[in-house]
């Protein structure tokens, strides 16, 4: 093939053109996001059920329903919260499930589902959107017009525009929607001998329009349609009710008619401390994130033209900005990395063509890892391009091993031609730099057993660096060869002086290792199991928490509170954190919008936008800032805090169905009891080093006033119990009866009873109920009127009750506090027989990824193994180049134990990438020794010689992977806290991986080898 290649070496330039310009058309059409999206297969279901109880919800709806999905072909787990007025059930699939196949799933039973649930209450399939589709949020504001008048611009005007931006799945509405108020007042009704229901009757009857088919007439065939619509508030005063004697009772004798919202808002958007009309653009699943934010942005320039003078659309937050940042830090780290490696470059070969021909083939090589990103749908995200960051040194080794041997042949020059010298360069290497090469690539394949989130965060990481490594031998054997005929000439010496003096100061130390072997040996053992003893006092996490450059406060307030007061306490948040210099903007989302989280108006998320860093001047970090802010906030009554990110919290609610680092469910029967267990744990985890904004989900304590019918009373006056019942789900709650027309938007004309009489249980009880008879009762005499307390929210997970610890962590590794906290628990806490503890959250990832890796890793070394055994064909020299493996980790232990990072994912990676270097320099070393030994030469000369010619390219392979990840250990940049515990793992590693290769290496082959 080498033969081939040179001899039509023009063709090969040509294809390296070609190569680069497509390459690089990938690199610049290459989708951008975040991350990999974690979001598992799931499909949510609401239900609205105004004026219905959280046990009510629960049993009524929510139970029937989750009973049903449970039963869908591989359904994994189903989630449920129960809130007063709402139902919400997320059905999780198991992972390669197509989610238009599961949602075709979902929609098939939910006919079942509505079957078994009261009529009046409808099911419906949520937007398909993933977890982290929450990609901008923006608000609309003005000075003077009322915030319905905003809320009806977005719906008619704003809304139709948006959702006709591709990728775009949903818009979450905050704020108050128009309506026209009918508020009836009972006392009026009693005075004109009127029902409740002769109004309704009125209104819905009122303002209607009758088709009448067609006509022909000498003017044409006409359409024929009788209208009435009601299009003023007037019209809806002079609705007659009642026509007496010629004269008629109207709607305004007997009610108030007035503009104003939909009753029963559950949330509200604020903005520096005012309400706003807020939105939230939910992107569909699989959708890029920056390129749907950039159409975004494009479309909302259209919008503002159509906008009135007086409302100004802002744009409040996007997930592009974190995108576009995490990218750049790792295209500076690339960049960065590759000047390095080209200064390295130069000091080794002492020859600006070389150290050009090695650097080339890193941007060479990357551009068709692009290539083959883009062919598989791979997206250029944080993770996939962690990994070429990660392995930009690993990407030159096969060149820099190929160019290094050209480099030498030509300068001793006994071949006849330079065709012939770069032909028999290249073949000598080709066998084991394939073959390492490969063994590189193969140490990855752990990490494709990883399951769930983990799975999908990883893999792209990995199948990029496997990418990159298959693309570096097509670069290195391919490109390289045809180039380095044509730019490297006969160098005037074969070292640089500086080689020269690190070859002779190696030499020397070799020699001394040879010669005290065993005590050498015995010095590294000792050195390797004190790394053993390090590695155990290095805490566990599943990974490094990113900085999205914002931050996330959490507020938990009385179940009981008001929308009002709720708007309070987020202004208080809001104008907190406005205090200091660093917030850019600050805004916060209450309870919930039409369609969205499970929450009530007790529940606040504040988004603090943050300044760049560079233009901080009070704190260092995101957790000093968060600190002194938790401090600031202790103080307001009735309320606790906590505090994260708002992409973090969003993984962490994937990950267990609750938004913090640590959950504890217990699950039990018995909501009280599952409460007081969960109540108990919350002090223990108080006490516990490293819990912040600990809090046990208030689930019961929420007042309710019930109405209970006296059955007697109604069978002595003939009332069925529905109409007594049906006043108060239609006029507490409020009922939409008509609509009001302008143009081509329509308005709900509500019916309801004065808020002030709904505000007050006095006037409530003296509600008059008319019978058929005629008699006159009050709704006190007719019902039992009390207030009780219920519950607030209940939970559900396959369908067993659980109460939630939840808890956030700092200043501490997650697999010790959790070890700390299972052991206080199982001591401290008596369980019920049935009752059982869960965690949830990082920790369950982090173990379920270590128990893969613990069990996958072996496999593979005994796979490589076996690759070296068919190989070498000698046992004892694969078991040379496995040896080392154990002794490479140790500069990647100590290291991890020196940066303060904990044992995780990204560092468990870190040490497979170690592995796969140890091996290759290991085999470099090795196969060139046993080849001298084939030639004649005794083992002294074979290990002497090898070790001089091979200690350039190893040098060279182990600085360009160190020096490659030098900007990635200095950078403090958005995105750099993912890779960083892989950089100093690697960097460590590659350090006594290369003493160990250079020095231990030699030791052992002679020491096994002597015969």
């Amino acid at each position: 093939m080498i033969d081939l290649l040179l001899r039509y070496r023009i063709f090969v330039l040509f294809l390296l053109v070609l190569v680069v310009s497509f390459g690089f058309y990938s690199y610049k059409t290459l989708p951008i996001d975040t991350f990999p999206d974690p979001t598992p297969v799931q499909v949510n279901i609401y239900t609205e059920s105004p004026g219905l109880s959280a046990e009510e919800v629960e049993s009524l709806i929510t139970k029937k329903i989750e009973t049903v999905m449970s039963g869908i072909k591989d359904v994994s787990t189903v989630r449920s919260v129960s809130l007063p007025g709402l139902s919400y059930i997320s059905v999780f699939f198991k992972d390669g499930t197509d989610i238009y196949f599961a949602r075709r799933l979902v929609m098939e039973k939910l006919s079942d589902a509505k079957s078994q649930i009261p009529s009046q209450y409808n099911p419906v399939m949520g937007p398909n959107s993933s977890g982290l589709g929450n990609v901008l949020i923006y608000a609309l504001t003005s000075k003077d017009r009322p915030l319905t008048d905003l809320r009806t611009i977005q719906e008619w005007k704003i809304r139709p525009l948006i959702k006709s931006v591709d990728g775009v799945e949903e818009i979450s509405q905050w704020g108050p929607e128009k309506a026209f108020l009918v508020k009836i007042y009972p006392e009026k009704l009693l005075a004109y001998g009127l029902s409740f229901n002769d109004v309704s009757d009125a209104v819905e009857k009122y303002g209607i329009v009758v088709p009448g088919g067609f006509s022909k007439t000498s003017e044409g065939d006409l359409i024929v349609r009788a209208v009435n619509y009601i299009t003023s508030i007037e019209d809806i005063k002079n609705i007659p009710v009642k026509t007496e004697n010629g004269s008629y009772i109207k709607l305004s004798d007997v009610a108030d008619v007035e503009e104003g919202e939909v009753p029963n808002r559950r949330g509200a958007l604020t903005l520096n401390g005012e309400e706003v009309q807020g939105n939230i653009v939910l992107k569909r699943v699989n959708v890029n994130t920056k390129d749907l934010v950039d159409r975004l942005y494009k479309q909302f320039e259209e919008i503002k033209k159509i906008l009135p003078k007086d409302v100004d659309i802002k744009i409040l937050y996007d997930q592009s900005y974190l995108t576009q940042k995490a990218v750049s830090t790792v295209e500076k780290a690339l960049i960065e990395g590759i000047v390095l490696v080209f200064i390295a470059m130069i000091f080794y070969l002492g020859s600006l063509r070389s150290a050009i021909l090695v650097v080339l083939s890193i941007p060479i090589t990357l551009l068709m890892a692009f290539i083959f990103m883009k062919e598989v749908g791979l997206s250029g995200n944080l993770m996939s391009l962690s990994g070429l960051a990660i392995g930009i040194g690993l990407f030159a080794d096969a060149t820099v091993v190929v160019v290094e041997n050209i480099f030498r042949h030509m300068f001793h020059g006994k071949e006849a031609s330079k065709l012939e010298v770069i032909r028999n360069s290249v073949k000598e290497v080709f066998k084991p730099v394939v073959f390492a090469i490969l063994i590189i690539t193969a140490v990855f394949i752990p990490i494709f057993s990883f399951e769930s989130v983990e799975g999908k965060y990883y893999k792209p990481l990995a199948l990029t660096i496997i990418f990159a490594l298959v693309s570096s031998l097509i670069v290195a054997f391919v490109f390289m060869p045809a180039l380095s005929y044509y730019f490297l000439s006969k160098p005037k010496s074969e070292e640089t002086k500086a080689m020269e003096v690190l070859n002779e100061v190696y030499h020397k130390i070799l020699n001394k290792a040879l010669k005290n072997g065993k005590v050498v040996l015995t010095f590294v053992v000792v050195v390797f199991l004190f790394s053993v003893w390090l590695f155990t006092r290095i805490g566990t996490e599943f990974a490094p928490t990113l900085n999205e450059g914002s931050v996330l406060v959490k507020s938990f307030l009385n179940p009981n509170v008001s929308l009002e007061e709720a708007k309070k306490v987020a202004s208080i948040v809001e104008q907190t954190a406005k205090e200091f210099p660093e917030v850019e903007n600050a805004f916060s989302n209450i309870g919930r919008a039409e369609k969205g989280e499970p929450e009530e108006v007790n529940y606040i998320e504040t988004f603090i936008i943050l300044k760049p860093y560079k233009d901080w001047k009070n704190f260092k970090k995101r957790e000093e800032f968060e600190n002194i802010l938790r401090e600031k906030l202790k103080d307001v009554p009735g309320v606790s805090f906590g505090f994260t990110q708002p992409i973090q919290m969003r993984i962490d609610e994937l990950l267990s169905g609750v938004k913090s680092t640590v959950a504890i469910k217990v699950f039990g029967d018995d909501l009280d009891k599952v409460n007081q267990i969960g109540h108990k744990i919350e002090e223990i985890v108080k006490s516990t080093k490293g819990a912040v904004d600990v809090e046990t989900e208030a689930q019961s304590g929420k007042l309710q006033l019930k109405i209970t019918p006296k059955q007697e009373v109604l069978a002595k006056y003939n009332i069925k119990p529905e109409e007594l019942l049906s006043i108060v789900g239609r006029y507490f709650t409020g009922y939409e009866a008509n609509y009001l027309k302008q143009g081509l938007i329509t308005f709900p004309i509500v019916l309801r009873l004065p808020q002030n009489t709904i505000n007050s249980i006095e006037k409530l009880s003296q509600i008059p109920i008319t019978t058929k008879d005629g008699y006159l009762l009050t709704l006190s005499e007719a019902a039992d009127i009390e207030i009780t307390e219920g519950f607030f929210k209940i939970r559900h997970e396959n369908g067993l009750r659980y109460a939630l610890v939840q808890s956030n962590l700092e200043g501490r590794d997650l697999g010790g506090f959790i070890q700390e906290l299972k052991q206080k628990i199982e001591k401290e806490v008596k369980l019920p027989q049935g009752y059982f503890i869960q965690f949830s959250g990082q920790f369950e990832n982090q173990e379920r990824a270590m128990k893969k890796l613990s069990i996958i890793i072996p496999i593979v070394i005994l796979l490589i193994f076996m690759l070296l055994y068919l190989n070498y064909n000698s046992i004892k020299d694969a078991l040379i180049v496995i040896l080392n493996v154990p002794f490479a980790t140790i500069g990647g232990i100590i290291s991890l134990y020196l940066s303060g990072f904990n044992l995780s994912v990204p560092a468990a990676i870190g040490f497979i990438a170690v592995f796969g270097i140890a091996i290759l320099n290991g085999v470099v070393l090795i196969s060139y020794i046993r080849q001298l030994i084939a030639e004649g030469r005794n083992i002294d000369d074979a290990i002497n010689l090898a070790t001089k010619l091979r200690l350039r390219p190893i040098l060279i392979t182990a600085t360009a992977a160190s020096l490659g990840l030098l900007p990635i250990l200095f950078s403090g940049d958005i995105g750099s806290e993912t890779q960083k515990p892989i950089a100093f793992v690697v960097v460590g590693g590659i350090f006594t991986s290369t003493m160990l290769t250079l020095l231990i290496l030699p030791v052992v082959y002679r020491m096994f080898n002597r015969g």
